[in-house]
């Protein structure tokens, strides 16, 4: 499987990296590592996560206080990201990027 991020996603998931990165030294890499470790885990089965509306999925980070919105397409056996969400922030801020797809 193959995944991508939608750019609103990809900013997010950086500015977080870059966030954990200043709080400690090597906390931005381990954040990194765990979001990555994550896309393989969407990857060895993307039906195992639950099933939001249109298909839409989520995957609750362990590690971490986040989420991984995704929507998996069988055809192209490609996951689209469309939020890395910090799981205290409001949540929905990000459904506007669904309309691009």
């Amino acid at each position: 499987m193959t995944h991508g991020f939608e750019q609103e996603a990809l900013t997010e998931y950086r500015e977080a990296a870059e966030y954990y990165a200043q709080q400690r030294g090597g906390l931005g890499k381990v954040f990194v590592e765990a979001v990555q470790a994550s896309l393989q885990e969407i990857g060895r089965g993307p039906s195992r996560y639950q099933a939001l509306e249109n298909g839409l999925r989520i995957c609750r980070m362990k590690r971490f206080p986040y989420s991984i919105y995704f929507r998996y397409s069988e055809e192209r056996d490609h996951a689209t990201v469309f939020a890395v969400m910090h799981t205290r922030r409001r949540p929905g801020y990000w459904r506007h990027r669904l309309k691009d797809e």
